[in-house]
């Protein structure tokens, strides 16, 4: 296994990882959204090699965090489409169909009709991975960025909350950047929170 597999594994583990501790802390908005990224990877790591070996255990993991996402927005008196939470990917056993025109087996076309299955079946299910609660993060709770959370308080909070302040319009987004751990979730997450919005971790 390349180095870039296993980069995707380790980052899925660490999400994973994390997801945990927050739900046992009780965080169940960050703890949902750390199990979505832990998703993510995996799914990421099946779409880039789709004949690795250990895929079916990744998509058990996958599924298995789903299904705690979804206990964990039941919990909360949310209810997910029950159709788009069932399972991540139906994985079926390869077949050789019979020899096409060309004298070559349908082998090619079978695992294209397959991928182009679980890629339908992975979009379906993304839907359902969109948390559908508030996150519970304040402002309070990033420490620093002071200079961040003004501008997000300028062009997106106070736009959204008192838009007869803006006829000439307002900034649409806003772009985060810097290295992993610094904060640019954190503050995305509070910014929904503020404005009673959804928050899409993409």
């Amino acid at each position: 296994m390349s180095l870039a597999p296993q980069e995707l594994e380790n980052t899925a583990s660490k999400y994973a990882a994390e997801a945990i501790r927050l739900d046992s802390r009780g965080s169940r908005g960050m703890a949902i959204q750390s199990y979505q990224r832990a998703i993510e990877a995996l799914v990421k790591l099946v779409e880039i090699y789709p004949e690795y070996k250990l895929n079916k255990i990744y998509m058990e993991r996958a599924s298995a965090y789903q299904n705690r996402i979804k206990s964990l927005q039941m919990s909360h008196g949310i209810e997910g489409d029950d159709e788009r939470m069932t399972s991540v990917v139906n994985h079926t056993d390869e077949r050789v169909h019979p020899i096409n025109g060309n004298g070559k087996t349908g082998m090619h076309s079978d695992s294209l009709k397959k991928q182009n299955n679980s890629m339908d079946s992975l979009k379906a299910d993304f839907d359902g991975l969109i948390m559908k609660e508030k996150p519970d993060v304040s402002w309070n709770e990033v420490i620093g960025l002071e200079d961040a959370k003004r501008a997000i308080r300028e062009s997106i909070v106070y736009p959204t909350k008192r838009s007869d302040l803006f006829p000439l319009g307002w900034p649409r987004g806003i772009l985060l950047y810097g290295p992993p751990g610094c904060g640019k979730t954190l503050l995305a997450a509070a910014a929904a929170a503020e404005i009673d919005g959804y928050f899409i971790n993409v």
